[in-house]
């Protein structure tokens, strides 16, 4: 009861902080560089997170962020909440997301990601969402922006698995650039379709880059897919 009164709570401020932040935030965004609006959108998973520590005694903690590289990665990790899909835009910048694009839709919010040039797919056609997630992926890349995606395609449950869609892989295979493999728990905490809201540590766990020469993409994204599933099974224990 009292993780669903936190919730409750949460959702009401976290509303707010998206009409406040997100108003002035598209009135300028148009005038500015692409790298600074990446910026300044990373300030609002900031106080998001800070509102989580507040309301809900959630905090968070990164183990490996030495292994973040100055150049432009191909990160992959597995997808339980909202949490990192706004929270990975503070710890690896500037970075473009792979994004459904009915998150385009909702408003105030939907806009300010679009700002944020993220790749937009079709989640039902997957064969043009491979098309574009490879076609835009090398576009970022070789503008110096690191490309984020969740190979799971949706949020699952952490004591869940699924397989994993191969795009990231491929992606990184076909560029050259390598993979930095993320897990996390944050499902724990913010689990997805639920009020509730657990305190507790949401733990990052950033891998070593991965390097993708001679390498294929079904081989590369089994090896992803083992070490997300061990890692983030270590991480709820």
């Amino acid at each position: 009861m009292i993780n669903n009164l936190r919730g409750l709570i949460f959702n009401f401020f976290y509303t707010l902080s998206v009409i406040v932040y997100s108003v002035p935030l598209l009135l300028l965004f148009p005038f500015l560089s692409y790298r600074f609006r990446v910026k300044l959108f990373s300030y609002w998973p900031m106080i998001i997170q800070g509102l989580l520590r507040s309301i809900c005694g959630i905090r968070f903690r990164v183990i490996g962020a030495e292994n973040i590289p100055a150049q432009p990665v191909v990160v992959v990790a597995n997808h339980q909440s909202t949490w990192e899909t706004l929270m990975f835009y503070t710890l690896f910048q500037p970075i473009s997301a792979v994004l459904k694009r009915e998150l385009l839709y909702i408003p105030l919010f939907g806009w300010i990601l679009r700002l944020t040039r993220p790749i937009v797919i079709d989640r039902s056609r997957k064969s043009s969402a491979l098309k574009e997630i490879l076609r835009q992926g090398r576009q970022r890349l070789e503008s110096g922006t690191s490309v984020l995606i969740f190979p799971e395609g949706t949020r699952v449950p952490a004591t869940e698995t699924r397989s994993h869609f191969p795009g990231g892989a491929m992606l990184a295979v076909k560029t050259g650039y390598p993979i930095l493999p993320v897990a996390h728990n944050a499902g724990c905490h913010w689990p997805a379709h639920k009020l509730a809201k657990i305190p507790g540590e949401i733990v990052v766990k950033i891998g070593s880059p991965i390097s993708v020469q001679g390498r294929s993409p079904k081989e590369l994204n089994k090896e992803l897919e083992n070490w997300l599933n061990q890692e983030k099974s270590r991480l709820i224990q």
